[in-house]
């Protein structure tokens, strides 16, 4: 048996968290818990051994760029090998976008992914973490 993944997502927009997390199920190489957009990420990360925290950063309250860097600073701290993914829409907020570039440049975090990518990018790109 082989062991699965395990891969926290803390995305606001409910139809896209769906969509994600019924595409990762479906490979059968993740374990996915959704949990809530704000609160304790870094403690739930930790309490489930997370390999893999997916965030979405955007104009929302408490998915800002700076709540979910403050979010990955916290995850160092207490799991400091889960990677921390954040998800942008590079249509709609070009600025996130251009600022998640920046923080994955500067080592803030893991990697980064436009929400436009196709889900196999996205299964795939999360496997080979």
């Amino acid at each position: 048996e082989k062991l699965l993944k395990t891969i926290l997502i803390s995305i606001c927009n409910s139809l896209m968290a769906v969509s994600i997390t019924h595409t990762l199920r479906q490979v059968g190489d993740f374990r996915v818990c959704p949990i809530g957009s704000c609160g304790e990420i870094a403690k739930e990360c930790a309490e489930a051994a997370a390999d893999v925290l997916l965030m979405e950063a955007s104009y929302n309250p408490g998915a800002t760029l700076d709540d979910r860097l403050s979010e990955a600073a916290a995850l160092r701290f207490v799991c400091p090998s889960c990677k921390v993914i954040l998800l942008c829409d590079e249509n709609s907020a070009p600025e996130i976008a251009r600022q998640v570039a920046i923080a994955k440049k500067d080592g803030l975090i893991d990697d980064f992914l436009y929400s436009s990518v196709s889900e196999s990018y996205l299964t795939a790109m999360l496997s080979a973490l």
